[in-house]
């Protein structure tokens, strides 16, 4: 027997391993040895080395039956970086605007105008982020559709109106406005540029923008991506190399599901890889997976399923390696979220108490309650963080004004403290 192969048998003696592999339908009895190929790979991430492209290619085609293994690499390698310890964060979602350019087969968040209001007004941010505040949420989420301003005229004119040219002014407008209400903005505006992105740094610890994927055979007719000018790959990685150079803590990661391949995918984590390799600044990679609804182009797509979820979230986690914070969104996986433990996950993502998730509106957030009793029984800490992790709370990453307010809100390790005073923070 393998050292690999005596580690899994220790898998059977915790519960949560017990549900992950009980749902996948393993016992003692059907346990299949490793080929030394994949146990070389998983022995040498186990030790703390990431894997190559080629490696993870080998592992896209492994058989099932070898699942169990992947998925202790990854935990082994998950706890070597992260010990015992899931985060989450507590966030007041904020469409600014949901007008937008693009034409994605899997978005029910855009609609057109008279469908609903223009964008929301100044008003009814700090509405928001006051009662976010006082409910203790600490991330004002800022979401909206691509730069609605390069094709509806109507909204345009109702934006000078506001006197601001860009839904880019407008948000870094707000994101002040919320961060006098004691809330910190995490903007995710799309495809920005760098004069765009220093304004944002000054009020926001953190940002973020999904890859989705970094294939360009995506934008073509009959494609998730055709039609949607701001979806073009090297655009976006464009985008986040600037956040790079600017220092600003980045969250990134892909779309599961949406017609892409294995391949694809592994080219996707390799590319935002290579750009942290670089810059040092992606603080999050969250692997989501499509969720077909009724009325989209893509409703009739196959959602992801569960065990090629697992593999991808754990072969994600062998090629970032320790570090990186890798997040599954819970409120996608409601019955499952849990079990993504096992396959390397560290975070739980954003779950609030006051909005709906308006990119995937059938999905409500789980409950804390039973979120934290569910990580405890699979013998894990939940801590809530920041929209900003608590490694990139420094000088390098948090514009000079903003670090002391950002510092105000934690403890020494950078999480919320356990034990907060009346409103959780000073």
């Amino acid at each position: 027997m393998t050292t690999f192969e005596r580690e899994w048998e220790s898998l059977f003696t915790q519960s949560g391993s017990l549900g992950v592999l009980g749902l996948l339908g393993y016992d003692r009895a059907n346990a299949a040895s490793l080929p030394p190929a994949i146990e070389a790979i998983l022995d040498k991430a186990s030790v703390g080395e990431t894997i190559s492209r080629e490696e993870a290619l080998l592992l896209i085609d492994m058989k099932n039956e070898y699942l169990p293994y992947l998925l202790l690499a990854a935990s082994k390698l998950r706890e070597r970086g992260k010990g015992r310890t899931l985060t989450y964060s507590k966030n007041v979602f904020v469409p600014l605007t949901q007008l937008c350019r693009n034409h994605c087969g899997y978005c029910t968040f855009k609609y057109e105008p008279g469908e609903g209001q223009l964008f929301m007004t100044p008003e009814q941010v700090v509405d928001s982020a006051r009662v976010g505040a006082k409910l203790g949420c600490t991330e004002l989420l800022f979401v909206t559709g691509d730069k609605p301003e390069l094709k509806y005229p109507i909204y345009r004119e109702a934006l000078n109106k506001l006197g601001y040219d860009t839904t880019a002014d407008y948000l870094i407008a707000m994101g002040e406005v919320g961060l006098n209400e004691n809330i910190f903005p995490h903007t995710n505006l799309g495809l920005a540029t760098s004069e765009e992105l220093a304004a944002f740094r000054v009020t926001n610890p953190s940002m973020g923008l999904m890859l989705e994927n970094i294939s360009p055979r995506l934008l073509q007719k009959g494609q998730a991506h055709y039609r949607c000018p701001d979806k073009v790959p090297k655009q976006r990685m464009k985008t986040m190399e600037r956040a790079g150079e600017l220092r600003i803590p980045w969250t990134s990661g892909i779309l599961v599901g949406i017609g892409e391949t294995w391949e694809e995918r592994i080219d996707s984590f390799f590319a935002i890889k290579e750009l942290n390799s670089e810059y040092g600044h992606i603080q999050e990679i969250i692997i989501q997976n499509f969720s077909p609804k009724e009325g989209i182009i893509m409703e009739n797509y196959p959602p992801p399923e569960f065990t090629e979820m697992l593999k991808l979230v754990a072969i994600s986690r062998l090629i970032f390696g320790d570090r990186m914070n890798i997040q599954i969104p819970p409120n996608l996986n409601p019955e499952t979220y849990p079990l993504f433990i096992y396959s390397g996950v560290n975070d739980l993502g954003g779950v609030s108490p006051v909005t709906i998730d308006y990119v995937n509106p059938e999905a409500p957030w789980p409950e804390l309650e039973r979120m934290e009793k569910l990580v405890s029984e699979a013998g894990f800490t939940l801590r809530e963080r920041l929209p900003v992790y608590p490694e990139f709370i420094n000088e390098e990453f948090i514009d000079p004004g903003l670090l002391p307010k950002v510092r105000a809100f934690v403890d020494a390790e950078g999480y919320m403290p356990l034990q907060e005073s009346e409103n959780g923070r000073h």
